[in-house]
C-alpha cells in the first residue's frame, strides 16, 4: 500500500456497464447514473501532458477512459468509495475538459478520500451543459479493476466547492467576517448558517443571506456571536425559492478570547486544535502510533511539523486570536519535543506575533528557540507587551536549517498569562473575586477582607465605561447595557487595588 504516515439516480434507476475505454478516441461513453467498472488498468493510454497530477510513477503507465456530456448543467460527483470496492482499493482519479489534441484542463482530481481511505472521489463539481468531461482513472497506485459511482443532479444554483473557503477574519470577540470564492456561474445570493454549538444540524442555526456580486470572491458578516466562542458554519448558493445548492461545510470559526487562555489539544469540542491553523499537522498519538505516546503527558494529540534534508525550513502555525490591552504584558507558554527515525537534527523556530494567521501578519519576532532534544518534552517561555489594543495572533515559525536527518517538531501544552490577571499590589488584593465570568447582566464583584471603596470598568481601548463608588464588601453591578467583549475591572479597597478581566457576553 502506497502511504504510511509518520508519523438521484435520475429517470432510469441503478445502471451497471461495461469498462472504460483504453483510448482518449474511443472513450466509454456515459450518459446516466449509475455504476461502472473501470477496467484493468495493465492497458489503456496515459495522457502525454502533465495534467492533474505531476504524472504517474507506475513503471509502465496506462489509464482507462470515460466521456460524460451532461444535457443540464447540474452537480456531478464521482466516487470509487462504494461498497463494490475492497476497503484496500488505491485509485486515482482525474476529471478533465479539452480534446483528446490537447491541451486539457483539470477541473478536478482525487487521490486519496481520507489518509486511510485510499479510494478517490470528487463531490458536488459543477459541470456545465454541453460540455464533454473525460473522467480518468489511472494505474499510479494499481492495476486492480474496481468499480465507481456516477451521479449527476440538475441544477442552476452551484454549490461553493470548499477548497474555496478563506480563514475568517475576525472583528472582534462577538463579530467575524467569512470570505469564499464565487461559485460559477454565481447565484443571485448565497444563505448563511451559523450556530456556536458545533452539534446544531445544518438548517437549524442562525441563518444570513449573503449577497453576491461582482468581487471573485463573496463575504459574510456574522455578529452577536457569544463573545470568544467557537462557532461553525455552512453556505449555499440561493437562485430562487425552489433552487438552491446543496450546502458546503462545515467550517469553523474560533473568536479572539481574553487572556490567560489554554490550549492543550485535547477537547474534541473544540476540534482539538481550537483554532490553531496554518502548516502544522495534527497527530493523534497512542501506544501503537509511530512515534508512540508522543503527545505531552502519553496519548492523546500534538501538533506537528518537520524539516527539509535539501532546504531551509518555512512552515508556520498560529494560535487563535487574543484581545489584548494597551501595555498588557503575556507571558507565553509551551512544550516542543523532536522525533526522528534516526539521530535527531535540531529544530530552530521563532515565536512571532502579529495582526493575523499570515506569515505577511506575522511582523514581530518575540523570541527564537531551538530543540535539540528527543527525550522528553521541552518547556519555551517567553514574554511580550501589546505596544496598542486589539486583536494578536502568536505563531510559531519553523525557520529551521537543512536537516541531516528527517526530523519532526512536535508542539503541545500551549498556555498564555497575563499581568492583568493577577493583583497589582499586595496579596491580600488577590481575594477579590468577580463572577460569572463571562456575564449576561449582574457581575457579582467580592472582598471576604476588605470593604470595596471603588469599581471602575474601562473597555479594551482604555475608555472608562462604569465608575462606581461602593462601601461594602459584596457588590452588584449591572452591565446588561454593555456591548458584548473585553472588559477591565480596577477594584479599590483601603489595602491597594486589583485588575482583572471579565468578558461581557
Amino acid at each position: 500500500m502506497k502511504k504510511t504516515l509518520l508519523l438521484s439516480l435520475l429517470a432510469i434507476g441503478f445502471n451497471s456497464f461495461g469498462q472504460g475505454g483504453t483510448t482518449c478516441a474511443a472513450p466509454t461513453v456515459i450518459s446516466a447514473n449509475g455504476t461502472y467498472s473501470i477496467g484493468d488498468l495493465t492497458m489503456g493510454t496515459y495522457p502525454s501532458e502533465t495534467v492533474c497530477f505531476a504524472g504517474n510513477d507506475s513503471a509502465t503507465p496506462h489509464a482507462r477512459w470515460f466521456r460524460y456530456t451532461p444535457s443540464l448543467s447540474g452537480i456531478l460527483t464521482v466516487t470509487s468509495d462504494i461498497a463494490a470496492n475492497v476497503a484496500g482499493a488505491d485509485t486515482r482519479l482525474s476529471l478533465l475538459t479539452g480534446s483528446c489534441a490537447g491541451p486539457w484542463t483539470c477541473v478536478s482530481s482525487n487521490d486519496d478520500v481520507s489518509g486511510s481511505n485510499y479510494r478517490s472521489a470528487i463531490t458536488n463539481v459543477a459541470v456545465t451543459a454541453g460540455t464533454a468531461y473525460y473522467i480518468l482513472w489511472d494505474n499510479n497506485w494499481e492495476d486492480d479493476n474496481h468499480s465507481f459511482d456516477l451521479t449527476f443532479t440538475p441544477a442552476t444554483c452551484f454549490a461553493p466547492a470548499p477548497a474555496d473557503f478563506y480563514l475568517p477574519e475576525y472583528v472582534s470577540t462577538t463579530e467575524a467576517n467569512l470570505y469564499w470564492d464565487q461559485a460559477s456561474p454565481q447565484p443571485a445570493n448565497y444563505d448563511v448558517d451559523w450556530s456556536n454549538d458545533f452539534s446544531t444540524p445544518v438548517e437549524y442555526g442562525t441563518m444570513i443571506t449573503a449577497a453576491s456580486g461582482a468581487l471573485a470572491y463573496s463575504t459574510a458578516n456574522i455578529a452577536s456571536i457569544p463573545a470568544s466562542t467557537n462557532f461553525r458554519y455552512y453556505v449555499r448558493g440561493n437562485c430562487g425559492p425552489s433552487d438552491k445548492s446543496t450546502w458546503a461545510g462545515p467550517f469553523y470559526g474560533y473568536l479572539p478570547v481574553g487572556l490567560p487562555y489554554s490550549n492543550d489539544f485535547e477537547s474534541a469540542a473544540n476540534n482539538y486544535t481550537d483554532g490553531f491553523a496554518g502548516q502544522f499537522a495534527t497527530f493523534n498519538s497512542t501506544g501503537t502510533t509511530t512515534p508512540a505516546n508522543y503527545a505531552d503527558g502519553g496519548a492523546g494529540v500534538a501538533i506537528y511539523t518537520f524539516n527539509s534534508t535539501t532546504a531551509q525550513s518555512d512552515r508556520r502555525g498560529y494560535f487563535r486570536g487574543m484581545e489584548l490591552a494597551s501595555g498588557e504584558v503575556v507571558t507565553v507558554s509551551f512544550k516542543t519535543r523532536l522525533y526522528s527515525t534516526a539521530t535527531v537534527s535540531p529544530m530552530a523556530f521563532d515565536l512571532t506575533v502579529g495582526d493575523s494567521q499570515s506569515a505577511a501578519g506575522q511582523a514581530t519576532i518575540v523570541q527564537s528557540f531551538t530543540n535539540n532534544s528527543d527525550a522528553s518534552y521541552v518547556t519555551h517561555t517567553a514574554t511580550f507587551t501589546a505596544p496598542t489594543p486589539g486583536i494578536y495572533y502568536f505563531g510559531i515559525h519553523n525557520n529551521s536549517a537543512v536537516g541531516a536527518t528527517e526530523t519532526f517538531l512536535f508542539l503541545d501544552t500551549i498556555t498564555l498569562d497575563t499581568n492583568l490577571s493577577t493583583n497589582d499590589f499586595n496579596s491580600s488584593s488577590a481575594n477579590i473575586s468577580i463572577y460569572p465570568n463571562p456575564v449576561n447582566d449582574v457581575l457579582n464583584i467580592s472582598s471576604p477582607d476588605f470593604e470595596l471603596q471603588s469599581i471602575t470598568v474601562t473597555d479594551i481601548n482604555g475608555r472608562i465605561v462604569k465608575d462606581n463608588k461602593a462601601n461594602n464588601t459584596n457588590v452588584e453591578m449591572n452591565v446588561s447595557d454593555l456591548n458584548s467583549g473585553v472588559y477591565f475591572i480596577n477594584v479599590k479597597t483601603i489595602d491597594g487595588s486589583v485588575v482583572k478581566k471579565f468578558i461581557k457576553n
